[in-house]
């Protein structure tokens, strides 16, 4: 894969994570987990947190690309 298109990939990965942000945010979705037998925990947050730390990744990479590009 060139890097024009592993720029491309981590782009479009980027708007889908933003997407799912969104969508998250105004259907107010919540997200759930049961740690053994113990009671639900809301990990909503967590999840949050991951696709911002994901964003941030990608776009990291992005810039990397661009440099090599001499973008």
């Amino acid at each position: 894969m060139d890097l024009e298109k592993l720029r491309e990939s981590h782009t479009e990965k980027i708007e889908e994570l933003r997407e799912h942000l969104r969508l998250m945010d105004e259907k107010d979705v919540r997200h759930f987990r049961q740690e053994g037998d113990g009671p639900l925990a809301d990990i909503t947050e967590k999840i949050k947190a991951e696709y911002y730390r994901h964003i941030e990744t990608y776009s990291a990479l992005i810039a990397q690309i661009d440099a090599m590009l001499g973008v």
